[in-house]
């Protein structure tokens, strides 16, 4: 088949990263399957041959795949695991997923109930697991510091007026009235939606798969709420600009005045030319070398 000489590079250069010499490429194959088109190459090494297929790229060895339909149909499988499983990752970064540890770790229970079977009963166990998921986000979440002043504290499970409350300190004044509007709905729809589904008797698994995004997308948002207020917080009094670095503004040079610089461990005289005594070499001994290549 035709190729394009940048697809051909593309793919020189994708195999001698995996440490294989090239010595000849072409494109066997081109396959549309769904949404999805895969390229099949064939390429030749010194001592070895392989397919490779696009979308997501993966190097084959010929040895082991004798046809390009044969790996083609393995690539499409491996593909499809490979999403099935990053679904049931927890999709913030672990800096931010740690606020909200246990929260995550039930959501992620609630896909064992997803697997279990295919019956009703099955999905409407995901909504328990999903509703237990909730009340441990209330947990980790609030606390009496929410209940403003001559308020009642509401119910240790009530879903609605807690997120509420949450909802008010951590998109606060006008500016962040649309905002504050949008967690509150979120919280009440996923609430009544998880509750819901903890008592479909005619559920099917598209309703579980629902709710098991509804959850991860509060979840998701709240914590992306919290993590404004820090930034917010950190804004220059002069000019506005976020660029505050150990309190003062890289813009104007405002300096904040509350600034407490962190402390610093201060070494004695003897300790340094302890250390300094030990030369400090960068080490060249690598036996692994990785790419964004090798990471699902």
């Amino acid at each position: 088949m035709r190729a394009r000489e940048r697809d051909k590079d593309a793919i020189r250069a994708y195999v001698e990263d995996q440490a294989h010499e090239v010595i000849h490429l072409e494109k066997a194959a081109s396959e549309l399957v769904g949404p999805v088109r895969h390229d099949i190459w064939d390429v030749h090494c010194p001592e070895s041959r392989w397919w490779v297929v696009t979308n997501p790229t993966k190097l084959y060895s010929q040895q082991d795949f004798k046809s390009r339909d044969v790996v083609l149909t393995f690539h499409i499988g491996l593909a499809l695991r490979l999403e099935y499983a990053r679904e049931r990752e927890v999709p913030v970064a672990p800096g931010s997923a740690h606020l909200l540890p246990g929260s995550w770790r039930r959501w992620q229970q609630a896909f064992e109930a997803y697997d279990s079977g295919d019956e009703a009963e099955t999905f409407q166990a995901v909504g328990v697991r999903l509703r237990e998921c909730l009340i441990s986000f209330l947990g980790e979440s609030t606390s009496d510091e929410l209940v403003p002043a001559g308020k009642q504290r509401p119910k240790h499970a009530d879903f609605r007026a807690w997120t509420e409350l949450l909802a008010n300190t951590l998109a606060a004044g006008a500016s962040a009235a649309k905002l504050r509007s949008y967690l509150k709905k979120t919280a009440v729809e996923t609430w009544e939606y998880v509750n819901w589904l903890t008592h479909a008797k005619n559920a099917v698994r598209m309703d579980a798969e629902i709710g098991l995004k509804v959850v991860e997308h509060l979840l998701g948002m709240f914590t992306a709420a919290r993590l404004r207020i820090g930034r917010m917080n950190r804004r220059c009094a002069e000019c506005g600009s976020y660029e505050l670095v150990a309190g003062t503004c890289r813009h104007c040079g405002w300096v904040d005045p509350s600034y407490e610089p962190p402390d610093v461990q201060e070494w004695s005289e003897e300790e340094r030319a302890r250390r300094l005594a030990t030369p400090c070499v960068p080490s060249s001994d690598i036996s692994t070398f990785m790419g964004p290549h090798d990471f699902p």
